[in-house]
């Protein structure tokens, strides 16, 4: 459906630049952040919602007498600023480094961190920002200390609008053909490795059904007793961007797998829905990946690939170096040492967010 403004009052669309992104400088074992920021400015809806500083200006109308920003407010002016910058260009995450406590307290200049754990708290601490405006808005509107710009309007969720989905786990009694389930938000979905060669196939793991039988039986409230059962893990609603970590650090202290795991550009997680007629079927196309070259989490470096889908062109993003890609060289990362941690798939036929982002 159309948007009911006139086109002068939309807010500023993204359009894929046609030229490689901006570089970010490394400003001691940042790479983990540059290859994350990357790869959000990268990200379709979220990159709309940082140019028309949706956020930013509200925040600073429910909150006026607040000196400093919040994670939102931070996040939003680093993309924007990556998004309007000239092909070619050098930014800096500075702005977000001093602000690291926002996002993740325990996190330190200076010191390597693993970048899907920096992704996690940036998403979760924008989501909370959002959520605290929401809230701030509602107590501002009772009470009539708002204006009539801010009366009235709603607040976009944009990480969970972004990111968010649900899992379904079900467990259904063998017996009595029962079922208990139980529904999951998430914002990512993390694939163990082992016995996995690929991401189709780590995927089909996951969902896989497993057999509650033995010592492992299920207590069935129908049935009051013990009985065998069957527990699966289905996609209840798919994300508009999912994004996939593969588990490649084994605990705290273990080491790297580097066995080659094999993935594609496009994904379907049909087989993988509760609702097996969904229309549209969720089919993603790749179009972020964030690589960690290195045996450990605490070391090693971290560089970003990102796709210009304007023009069909991936990019290396190294820190402040950036070069021309291709998807045989992001497809072929699987075959070296330099492992891939993260992947970011769009669903084009999902990619639907509230009238107010576009």
């Amino acid at each position: 459906m159309a948007p009911t403004a006139e086109p002068s009052s939309r807010p500023p669309q993204w359009r894929p630049r046609t030229g490689p992104p901006p570089g970010l400088k490394n400003l001691g074992n940042t790479c983990y952040l540059n290859s994350v920021l990357q790869c959000l400015a990268s990200t379709p809806p979220l990159a709309t919602f940082c140019l028309a500083s949706r956020h930013s200006n509200q925040c600073k109308k429910v909150f006026p007498n607040r000196d400093n920003d919040c994670a939102l407010c931070v996040l939003e002016r680093q993309i924007a600023r990556l998004l309007r910058a000239d092909a070619g260009a050098l930014d800096s995450p500075a702005k977000v480094i001093r602000c690291m406590p926002l996002f993740a307290e325990h996190f330190r200049w200076g010191r390597q961190e693993d970048a899907h754990e920096f992704l996690r708290y940036v998403v979760d601490a924008c989501h909370t920002a959002d959520l605290r405006m929401r809230k701030g808005l509602r107590a501002a509107a009772a009470s009539g200390n708002c204006g009539e710009d801010v009366r009235g309007q709603g607040v976009c969720l944009v990480m969970r609008e972004t990111f968010g989905g649900a899992l379904l786990s079900q467990v259904k009694c063998l017996e009595c053909k029962g079922e208990s389930n139980k529904t999951d938000e998430i914002m990512d979905i993390s694939l163990d490795l082992p016995g996995s060669s690929s991401v189709a196939d780590a995927l089909s793991r996951f969902f896989h059904p497993e057999t509650l039988d033995g010592a492992n039986k299920y207590c069935c409230e129908s049935c009051k007793k013990l009985t065998s059962a069957r527990k699966q893990m289905f996609m209840l609603r798919a994300p508009k961007v999912l994004v996939i970590q593969l588990k490649r650090f084994e605990g705290i202290n273990g080491g790297k797998i580097n066995r080659n795991i094999e993935f594609k550009e496009a994904l379907d997680l049909s087989d993988c829905m509760y609702n097996k007629n969904q229309d549209p079927h969720p089919v993603y196309n790749l179009f972020g990946c964030i690589v960690h070259s290195g045996l450990s989490s605490e070391s090693g470096h971290y560089y970003a690939y990102v796709k210009d889908v304007a023009i069909d062109q991936w990019f290396c993003c190294n820190d402040s170096h950036v070069s021309l890609s291709s998807s045989q060289n992001v497809l072929s990362e699987k075959l070296n040492l330099s492992a891939p941690m993260e992947l970011a798939y769009q669903a084009p036929h999902l990619v639907r967010p509230r009238r107010y982002l576009w």
